[in-house]
């Protein structure tokens, strides 16, 4: 029964998650308190009538980016006098609009995350845990990030009758980054590994080409080695004259044709992923509809784990070329005590 009701959650919580990117992209709520007079926006609502405080809902992520954009070509009006187009305005609107930009991005992957890791919990399939994992993940940063607003919003209102929603809502947004994180520890028991096995080829697919490899080809000589390496150096000189170069080209001067070749090029790879997985790791068991669905899932975990690849290795570089700044820091400390004719770095 225990494990029924924690089955009956798992489903719910991608749902919940997925309404809430929705929200964010289309519908935002806001508490708007008329005792506040530091903004006129409470004064400003298109009506002649005086605002009441309480909750509103005003346009999404989406919405806000567009009217940022609208702003920002209204300034940027080629008929307008250069007098009237201050720059420091409008690289604050674009930075404003890289910010919306990249919160769209986030609620829509969030969104994305929801629906596939309710199909892989729905199918069982083997990377159910990671999905889900990483879901409630952002799940549990939600709710962290959501209990300041609430009390804030709670204590600008300046009412008592206002305390009924604010105090529920806080234990409320405290059970679920307590759920959250119990969820985000016991999701891998919550199937065996008899129950939750589709797709569980691709798990191996590495080990299973390993045995056509032949004994040759893995105790290479050292001229192998080295014709390898010229080898790879030409393809990636090569490669970055006749496309790395002119694609950033390409973006510098046409950054949306740019745009639009990437999306496209993603989702050529994207459609021949899928199809490769299909291919080698389909369940029997399941429709060609369902089967699709899973490998879209499956797409998403490797973008997930290629993306926290990535992150590991920009983390790394930044921690070592801090590493080496201080180290050199410290050496010109020693240097300028030891030497104390030296009287700058300048002078090293």
């Amino acid at each position: 029964m225990k494990s029924r009701i924690k089955l009956t959650i798992t489903y719910i919580i991608p749902f919940v998650l997925l309404l809430v990117s929705g929200f964010q992209l289309f519908l935002q709520p806001t508490f708007l308190n008329t005792n506040d007079t530091a903004t006129m926006e409470a004064l400003l609502d298109g009506t002649a009538r005086e605002p009441i405080s309480g909750f509103y809902f005003q346009g999404g992520a989406i919405s806000q980016m567009l009217l940022t954009e609208k702003i920002l070509k209204e300034i940027e009006d080629p008929s307008l006098p250069n007098d009237s187009q201050p720059e420091e305005i409008k690289n604050r609107l674009g930075r404003v609009l890289l910010g919306q930009r990249l919160q769209i991005f986030f609620y829509v992957f969030l969104a994305a995350l929801s629906l596939t890791s309710f199909l892989s919990l729905y199918f069982r399939a083997f990377f159910y845990t990671f999905l889900n994992r990483i879901l409630y993940f952002f799940g549990f940063i939600h709710g962290l990030f959501s209990m300041p607003n609430i009390a804030l919003a709670g204590a600008s209102s300046g009412r008592m009758e206002d305390l009924f929603w604010v105090i529920p809502s806080l234990f409320l947004a405290f059970a679920w980054i307590i759920g959250m994180v119990y969820l985000m520890f016991s999701i891998g028991k919550l199937f065996s590994k008899d129950d939750a096995d589709r797709f569980y080829s691709l798990k191996n697919l590495r080990e299973d080409e390993s045995e056509f490899r032949s004994e040759g080809n893995r105790n290479n000589s050292f001229v192998t080695v080295l014709l390898h390496f010229l080898g790879i150096v030409a393809l990636g000189t090569l490669i970055g004259n006749i496309v790395y170069i002119p694609l950033f080209v390409l973006q510098k001067n046409y950054s949306e044709p740019f745009g639009i070749l990437i999306a496209g090029a993603v989702v050529a790879v994207s459609a021949f992923y899928i199809r490769n997985y299909l291919k080698f790791g389909k369940s029997p068991e399941l429709s060609t509809y369902q089967n699709l669905a899973l490998g879209i899932s499956y797409l998403q975990v490797r973008f997930i784990r290629i993306a926290l690849m990535i992150l590991l290795v920009l983390v790394l570089v930044v921690v070592f070329i801090l590493f080496l700044f201080n180290l050199l820091t410290i050496n010109f400390g020693i240097l300028e005590s030891l030497f104390p004719s030296i009287d700058s770095r300048q002078n090293l």
